[in-house]
C-alpha cells in the first residue's frame, strides 16, 4: 500500500495536538541484570506481548523481551487511526520473490517492526471469522485449547469493548463476545459516506446478513469493529496495553532495537539468544532457561533456520550447522492475497484526499480530531467488508478443495479503502475496492537467501497458485467490479479508473489482476503446530524452544488476523504456564 511521508509532526506538536490518554503510565526501560532469564521472548508483537504479560504475573519468573524495532508509542502517525498508512518507518520491507503467476512481479509483504508488531502499523480491523477454523486447528494440533469455545474465551480475555457514538443504522455488537482485557475495541464514530450504501448493496445483492464478525460467524457484511480507544480515538495496540502492563513489573525487561541473529544450543537444548543492539551496532548474547520465538510468520522461520532448525539440505547448502532436521520449517505459508479496482470519488465522498490533498482540509480534520477524536482522523479509511462464498460452479472440474470447506467459511472478503494503493492515483480522490481470497488452496514458503541474519529471506508467496485459486479471483474480480459499478453507487463513484471500462475480456481482466495483486499482510502457518510444533508449542526434536503466534497457525483464518494473534498468545501463555509453572 502507498505510504507517503505526508505529515511530519514534532514531539512538541504531539503534546499540544494529540489528546492521548493511555490506560497505563508509559513504562521506563528496566534492567534486571540477570545472569540467566527464565524466558527470553523474541518478538514484541501481539502474541509475544500477551505472553510476557501473562508470564510476569508470576513474580518468581524473570522475562526478557527482545524486539528488533523501536518504541513508536509517542509517534502520532501510530496513535492517530487514519494515519495507519503513513507508518513505513516501522516496517520490515519484505517483498515476495518474483511470482510466476504475476509475470514475475514482486509484491511487498511488509510486516510490523516496532514494539507492538503488526498491531502498531495495521488498519486496526478487529474480527475473528468462522468458528469452524479453530475447531479444525484443535483436530490438527491435538490441542483442545485451540477449539472455538476455548479460543472464544481467549478472545474475550484479551479485549474490552467500549461503545462509542453508534449510528442507528449500524448493526449492534454482541457485548457478551468481549471481556475486560486490555485491548480496547470500538465502532466507527465517523461514518464514511460510502459505508451504508455499500452495506445495503451487499445485503440486497449477496443475500448475506449484517453481523458483527466477533461471535463466530464467517459469512456476512459489517461495518467492522476496530482496535481504537473510544474515549480519545487513539490506536489501542499490543505495546500500549499488554506491554505497558508488563513493563511496570520488576520481573520484566524489554530491549527494543534488539535484532536477534541466532538461537544458541548446548546439544539439543536452546539456552541463549544472540542479538544486535542496532542503536550501538554491538552484538550481545543473553542466556535463558527457555526461548520463545514470536517473530511473525516470516521472521520466525528465518530465525529458526539461521539457528540450525530446518530442512537439512537447505541449511547445509548455506553452511549452517544443523541442530535438528525439520523439513516443514518455512513451509505451509498462507496469506490473504487481493486484487484491486480503482474508482474516481465524487466530491461528496469521504476519502483521505480530503485531509492529505490540501492544507485547508488537513487543518479542518486536525481541528476536529484534536477536540475529542472526532472526524476523519479518528477512524480507519474504509470500514466495510463483506465475506461471501462463491457458487460451486466456479470450481467445476477444478477439484473439491474450495467446495469442501465447511459451510460457515467464506471464499472472499470484499473491502474498500479510501487510500490509493497504486502510486499513479496518489494525487487524486479515489477509492480502492479490493477482494481477498481468504483460504487459498496454494501454499508458499519462506527460505533463506544467505546465512546472514541481515539479509531478508526468500518469500515464495504463491499468488493464485492453483487453477481453482485463479478461477476464484477471476470470478470475484468481475463480480465485485460489477457491484461497485452498479447504478446504486454511481453518485459516489462516477468513473472506473482501473482497469477501465475498455477492459472486458477474461484475458485482459487476468492481466489487470496480475498488475494489481498484493498482500493483506496476513502471513500464517510457517512453523505450524501439529507439524513443526507439538501441542504445547514446543519445537519437535529440541528442548527449551517454542514458537507462538501467527506462524504456529496450521490453517489461515477467514478474516483479519490481529484478533487471532492476541488470542493465540493468550492460549499459548496458559499452556506454557500450566506445563512449566504448575
Amino acid at each position: 500500500m502507498v505510504r507517503n511521508s505526508i505529515l511530519k509532526w514534532s514531539f512538541l506538536q504531539l503534546l499540544i495536538n494529540i489528546n492521548f490518554q493511555p490506560a497505563f503510565a508509559a513504562p521506563s526501560r528496566q534492567n534486571l541484570s540477570h545472569h540467566e532469564y527464565d524466558y527470553v521472548v523474541v518478538g514484541g508483537g501481539p502474541a509475544g506481548l500477551v505472553l510476557v504479560e501473562q508470564l510476569t504475573l508470576h513474580p518468581q519468573v524473570s522475562v526478557l523481551l527482545l524486539e528488533a524495532g523501536p518504541d513508536s508509542s509517542l509517534d502520532p502517525l501510530v496513535s492517530t487511526p487514519a494515519y495507519w498508512f503513513e507508518t513505513s518507518a516501522y516496517l520490515w520491507n519484505y517483498t515476495s520473490a518474483p511470482d510466476p503467476a504475476l509475470n514475475g512481479r514482486t509484491p511487498d509483504l511488509w510486516q510490523g517492526r516496532a514494539l507492538g508488531g503488526g498491531s502498531s502499523v495495521n488498519g486496526m480491523g478487529y474480527c475473528r471469522g468462522a468458528s469452524s477454523v479453530f475447531d479444525e486447528w484443535a483436530e490438527i494440533s491435538g490441542n483442545p485449547g485451540l477449539a472455538w469455545n476455548s479460543m472464544f474465551e481467549a478472545f474475550k480475555a484479551t479485549t474490552h469493548f467500549q461503545e462509542d457514538i453508534h449510528p442507528e443504522d449500524q448493526v449492534a455488537v454482541n457485548l457478551t463476545s468481549f471481556g475486560n482485557g486490555p485491548v480496547e475495541i470500538t465502532t466507527q464514530r465517523y461514518q464514511l459516506s460510502l459505508d451504508r450504501p455499500l452495506v445495503n448493496l451487499f445485503k440486497s445483492t449477496k443475500n448475506v446478513p449484517e453481523i458483527d464478525f466477533v461471535s463466530g460467524y464467517g459469512i456476512g457484511v459489517t461495518e467492522q469493529t476496530d482496535a481504537i480507544r473510544a474515549s480519545n480515538r487513539t490506536r489501542s495496540y499490543a505495546w500500549n496495553t499488554f506491554g505497558w502492563l508488563a513493563a511496570n513489573r520488576p520481573n520484566f525487561e524489554v530491549r527494543h532495537d534488539a535484532w536477534a541473529s541466532r538461537i544458541g544450543f548446548t546439544g539439543k537444548k536452546a539456552d541463549s539468544v544472540t542479538y544486535n543492539d542496532t542503536l550501538s551496532n554491538t552484538m550481545h548474547t543473553v542466556t535463558a532457561n527457555k526461548v520463545v520465538v514470536s517473530a511473525g510468520a516470516i521472521g520466525s522461520p528465518q530465525l529458526l533456520m539461521l539457528s540450525g532448525i530446518g530442512p537439512t539440505a537447505h541449511l547445509e547448502a548455506l553452511n549452517i550447522s544443523v541442530v535438528h532436521d525439520s523439513p516443514m520449517v518455512g513451509q505451509n505459508l498462507m496469506d490473504h492475497h487481493y486484487a484491486q479496482l480503482v474508482f474516481e470519488a465524487s466530491p461528496s465522498l469521504d476519502t483521505v484526499w480530503q485531509f492529505t490533498g490540501n492544507a485547508t482540509g488537513r487543518q479542518i480534520a486536525e481541528a476536529e480530531y484534536d477536540t475529542n477524536g472526532d472526524g476523519l482522523l479518528g477512524g480507519v479509511d474504509g470500514n466495510v467488508f463483506s465475506a461471501i462464498r462463491l457458487p460451486d460452479s466456479v470450481f467445476a472440474g477444478l477439484g473439491n478443495y474450495h467446495t469442501s470447506l465447511p459451510a460457515d467459511r467464506p471464499h472472499f472478503i470484499y473491502e474498500y479503502a479510501t487510500v490509493p494503493f497504486q502510486t499513479q492515483y496518489q494525487n487524486q480522490s479515489v477509492i480502492t475496492p479490493f477482494m481477498a481470497l481468504v483460504q487459498p488452496e496454494g501454499r508458499g514458503n519462506v527460505t533463506l537467501a544467505t546465512n546472514d541474519y541481515r539479509d531478508h529471506p526468500i518469500i515464495n508467496a504463491a499468488y493464485w497458485a492453483t487453477p481453482a485459486d485463479k478461477a476464484a479471483i477471476l470470478y470475484a474480480y468481475k463480480d465485485y467490479r460489477s457491484l461497485i459499478g452498479s447504478p446504486e453507487l454511481k453518485q459516489y463513484l462516477p468513473v472506473e479508473l482501473f482497469p477501465g471500462a475498455n477492459i472486458t475480456s477474461d484475458e485482459d481482466i487476468w492481466s489487470a489482476i496480475q498488475q494489481s495483486s498484493g498482500s493483506f499482510h496476513h502471513p500464517m502457518g510457517t512453523v505450524a503446530i501439529g507439524s513443526v510444533l507439538d501441542e504445547n508449542w514446543r519445537v519437535h526434536g529440541v528442548e527449551g524452544l517454542r514458537v507462538i503466534g501467527s506462524p504456529a497457525a496450521p490453517k489461515i483464518i477467514t478474516c483479519h488476523t490481529m484478533a487471532t494473534s492476541y488470542a493465540l498468545g493468550y492460549r499459548a501463555a496458559q499452556d506454557i504456564i500450566a506445563a512449566d509453572l504448575s
